[in-house]
């Protein structure tokens, strides 16, 4: 037997970019419709409050502050948090997305792909990543992979007669499960940031993003790129080339030297400075500012590497 437990996800402020989440339960239902039936009063009553709050000219106290609902198909008589499968909406109770993680027993169910229409965001878009309480300002490196993508990897492993005889043809083929179903995203920060969020977990921004926050975001996928070995291809994103956003690449970049981050043996060993400003539209000054850079950790890296 399932029960169905609907949620409210709520922002305790509103500054970007990261707010701390709230999750409150409003309530279990024996059926998706009574959750659903319950979510829409809710969306309802929030969006009277508004409205009497902007007719009153009064700050907007609750509306702004809710991110979206969750509702959680749950397993009874097992262990708590055992979800077969859960749907997110947004404030206005439009469905966000929805992941299918088991069957009625409870057992992980193998991943075949997402069909192409109903994945909502692609690479270089901003979005809002719940996780770990947390609502993250984030840029989208990947999407979950296609039933096109999914076949090309397993008739690309079944090819590979190593693996075959350690771990089984079946195996290989039918190793993706519902767990696989996510983005990868990064959010702002040093290093490889890297997230893999499920798919209800990723929300459109609530509200408007600041340009100096989307040119950090945008840089941030750029760092990643070519620091960790995503090989993205950089010049269909049409922000590779933003003269705001490759200042911000370098600010990055630059942080790694005065915090040692072991990143830079990885750019150095993987990434040659020729190819990366091959791809990007340097201007004189940042070129030179990225040859600094680069000499730099070629420097900093041999000599770590010599007291080894």
């Amino acid at each position: 037997m399932t029960v169905f437990e609907l949620s409210k996800i709520e922002l305790e402020r509103l500054r970007y970019p990261s707010r701390k989440v709230n999750e409150s339960e409003l309530g279990l239902f024996s059926t998706f419709e009574k959750a659903y039936d319950m979510l829409q009063k809710e969306v309802a009553e929030s969006k009277k409050d508004k409205e009497e709050c902007e007719r009153d000219g009064d700050p907007d106290e609750w509306y702004a502050f809710i991110l979206g609902y969750a509702i959680n198909k749950k397993l009874l008589d097992a262990p708590y948090g055992c979800t077969v499968a859960s749907r997110t909406y947004t404030r206005d109770g439009e469905l966000n997305d929805e992941n299918v993680w088991t069957d009625e027993k409870g057992e992980d169910l193998p991943f075949y792909g997402r069909p192409e229409e109903k994945i909502r965001f692609k690479t270089g878009d901003i979005v809002e990543v719940r996780m770990r309480g947390y609502a993250e300002l984030s840029i989208v490196n990947a999407h979950p992979w296609t039933p096109k993508e999914v076949e090309k990897r397993n008739e690309k492993l079944a090819r590979n007669k190593k693996l075959e005889k350690k771990y089984g043809k079946a195996a290989l083929v039918l190793s993706l499960d519902s767990n696989d179903d996510r983005y990868l995203t990064h959010s702002l920060g040093l290093g490889n940031t890297h997230w893999h969020p499920a798919c209800v977990d990723v929300f459109a921004p609530t509200k408007k993003v600041p340009a100096t926050l989307r040119h950090k975001l945008q840089a941030k996928l750029l760092e990643e790129n070519f620091t960790f070995g995503y090989r993205l291809q950089v010049s269909e994103l049409p922000f590779a080339k933003d003269p705001k956003v490759l200042d911000e690449l370098l600010n990055g970049w630059e942080k790694f030297i005065d915090e040692e981050y072991p990143g830079m043996e990885t750019l150095v060993d993987y990434e040659k400075a020729d190819n990366i400003k091959a791809q990007l539209n340097f201007s004189a000054k940042q070129a030179k500012r990225f040859d600094r850079f680069y000499e730099t950790c070629v420097r900093m890296v041999n000599e770590k590497r010599k007291k080894a």
